[in-house]
Order: structure tokens, then C-alpha cells, then sequence
């Protein structure tokens, strides 16, 4: 069972569910995050203040954030989730790597493996299945080395949505941009290819 399979089961059990959630007092959070701490380079804080899609939350907003992330360490070779899988999560690489693959069928009933790309730390994976309760993962995640991850659940959305509204307005208006970029970035790469295809096929066309 992969992480977010697990994840997902627990989900039927708040107290499970929650278990592996941040637990940082408030004091110690913005103590660390201040310029006169040892652990400023470290802190939670410096590691989501620099993740591009959190860049609209406040300090404060970031801290409530928090507390609804939960914190796991992998060890390399672990599966996260699987390509076909139903999503359930969001997530960002505090350390280590994260490899993304496609896993294709081939004849005899195996499975190929083609990579896609190795994520590092202050990337993130996931986003749509936060928006989507129908999202399928169109691709496996696992961890290329031991890393450690904070991840978003629907259920923590659900309640940070109730809780405060404000902050889960701002994190769901950048994750829409964020997917509507890459929207556009895959449209203009299938354009690309297309006009490459007609102009090998008038190159063809040329030469008979």
C-alpha cells in the first residue's frame, strides 16, 4: 500500500488521520522563523515562505497553514503513489528527491517504467487533486532518495476551508493559476509537435 493509499484509509478515523500532523507552538514557530534564531535556515517557516505557491500567504496565514500539514519521511524507493490511483493529496519536498514515472504495459503483462522528471526540494507535486475529487494521478511518485515531505490532504483542505476561509482562498486562487499555466505550457508543446509533424510530412511529400 503507498503512502497516500494510506493516508486515504486513515482518513475514516480523524484521530489516525491526524496523527502525523505538524505540531509546532505558535511561539516557537515564529521564534525560529525570527532572524535571531539558530534554526532560522531550517524552520518550517523559511521552507514554505520559499515555495512559490504560498507566496500570497502572510507569515501568520503560513502558520495556520501549518497546522494542518502533515510530515513523513521516506525512504528511497518507497512508492508515494501510483499512476491511476484516485488523488487525494498535495505535496512539498522539504528535502531529498522525488522521481515521477509513467508505468506503461507491455506485452507479456509487465510493467515499463519511463521517467519524467526529479523533483527537489521547494517543488511540489499533487496540486490537482485538491481541486478534482475525481482526479486519477496520470503518473506514479516515489521517492528517488531518502526525503521528507509535508503534504495537504482533501479532509485538511475541507477543514482549513471551514476554519479560515481566508487563508484557503488564497492557497486554492494559486494552485487554479498554477495548474492553468501548465495547461497552457502543455497546449503550446502539443502545438509545437504538430507543426513539426507538418512540416516532416510537406518534407516528405517534397522528396516523392
Amino acid at each position: 500500500m503507498t503512502y497516500e493509499e494510506n493516508k486515504k484509509s486513515q482518513s475514516e478515523n480523524i484521530e489516525d488521520f491526524k496523527q502525523d500532523r505538524v505540531n509546532i507552538p505558535i511561539l516557537q514557530y515564529f521564534w525560529n522563523a525570527s532572524p535571531l534564531s539558530h534554526n532560522r535556515k531550517n524552520s518550517l517557516h523559511t521552507f514554505l515562505r520559499g515555495i512559490k505557491v504560498l507566496g500570497k500567504l502572510t507569515d501568520y496565514e503560513l502558520r495556520l497553514l501549518s497546522q494542518f500539514l502533515h510530515q513523513r519521511e521516506f525512504e528511497s524507493g518507497e512508492d508515494i503513489f501510483h499512476q491511476g490511483d484516485r488523488g487525494f493529496g498535495f505535496y512539498f519536498i522539504y528535502s531529498g528527491a522525488i522521481e515521477i514515472y509513467l508505468e506503461k504495459k507491455v506485452s507479456d503483462g509487465s510493467k515499463n517504467e519511463q521517467h519524467i522528471v526529479n523533483l527537489v526540494p521547494y517543488q511540489y507535486f499533487g496540486e490537482l487533486a485538491l481541486l478534482d475529487e475525481q482526479d486519477v494521478r496520470n503518473a506514479s511518485a516515489r521517492a528517488k532518495q531518502n526525503s521528507t515531505l509535508f503534504a495537504l490532504f482533501r479532509p485538511d483542505l475541507e477543514e482549513l476551508i471551514e476554519r479560515y476561509p481566508v487563508v484557503a482562498a488564497k492557497l486554492l486562487q494559486s494552485i487554479s493559476l498554477i495548474i492553468t499555466k501548465r495547461f497552457i505550457e502543455t497546449a503550446n508543446e502539443v502545438q509545437i509537435l504538430k507543426d513539426k509533424i507538418i512540416r516532416l510530412e510537406s518534407d516528405e511529400s517534397k522528396k516523392d
